[in-house]
């Protein structure tokens, strides 16, 4: 509750130890402890210590499993959009067929029209087609300018005013990395063989990487990977080179920054400022 006095006009509705007491306005600040840290043998799927780890070309570390899920999930999308894309090429054939139809039967009752009738019919048929163009031009003046039809939003633009029914591109079966949405092959995925230890001595622990070389924890470190071997190495211990792409050793994508010192270890949740 607000203080209670004579004159308190010219003080803050809300004391600080008021605001300090509302727990629903304000930006909260939380430092993160290593907990909320991803370690380097977790997935970047699941979060968890990876199970027959594998690792692509990114330096993105799954678990075998999850990473095959997720492959089949992009490809059930992708049936999903393909039948969609042959749904609607099969009803831009059906109308432009339905317009070609319209189109010789028009032709042939004009020809029928002319034969028969002579040429006063003749002119007074044309007299009425021009009289119906010219409704049918306000009729399609009057739909351009209203903005409610779906024809005339941005992505029907093309296709709607011009009167041509265009076929939409062709979805590609191709699976993209679940962190990076770039293109990739499951071949690319390489099988990780690293050293284990324990954090402690208790059986429960938890299993860390270490490095091949040191025998050392791996955590915030950088730390490769060996295509052939499939070792995990610290890379202070391994000549790499920056533009070695695609060569022997893929470099490790780190939780955080990679360093110790420089991690953003402090999480914000921006919220209404309390007066």
């Amino acid at each position: 509750m607000t203080r209670h006095s004579k004159n308190n006009t010219a003080n803050p509705i809300f004391t600080y130890h008021e605001r300090r007491m509302v727990k629903d306005f304000n930006t909260l600040n939380q430092r993160l402890g290593s907990d909320s840290m991803r370690k380097c043998e977790q997935c970047w799927l699941c979060l968890s210590t990876a199970i027959k780890p594998v690792c692509n070309s990114f330096g993105y570390v799954f678990c075998k499993e999850c990473i095959l899920k997720c492959f089949s999930k992009q490809m059930d999308d992708y049936k999903y959009r393909l039948q969609e894309w042959e749904a609607k090429v099969e009803q831009i054939e059906t109308v432009k067929q339905h317009k070609h139809e319209t189109k010789c039967e028009s032709q042939k009752r004009k020809l029928i029209n002319e034969s028969v009738y002579g040429v006063s019919a003749v002119k007074a048929s044309k007299r009425d087609e021009s009289s119906s163009v010219n409704q049918r031009n306000k009729e399609s003046t009057a739909l351009e300018g209203n903005f409610w039809l779906s024809g005339n939003t941005t992505t029907d633009k093309g296709t709607a005013r011009d009167g041509k029914l265009a076929i939409p591109t062709k979805p590609k079966p191709i699976m993209k990395c679940p962190i990076t949405g770039k293109p990739m092959k499951v071949k690319e995925l390489v099988d990780i063989h690293p050293d284990t230890t324990r954090e402690s001595d208790d059986p429960a622990s938890d299993t860390i990487w270490i490095c091949a070389i040191s025998q050392k924890p791996i955590s915030h470190h950088g730390a490769v990977l060996d295509r052939k071997s499939g070792k995990v190495m610290l890379k202070q211990y391994v000549a790499v080179s920056e533009n070695d792409d695609g060569g022997q050793f893929i470099p490790l994508i780190p939780g955080g920054t990679g360093f110790c010192a420089h991690n953003n270890v402090s999480a914000s949740k921006y919220r209404p400022a309390l007066l």
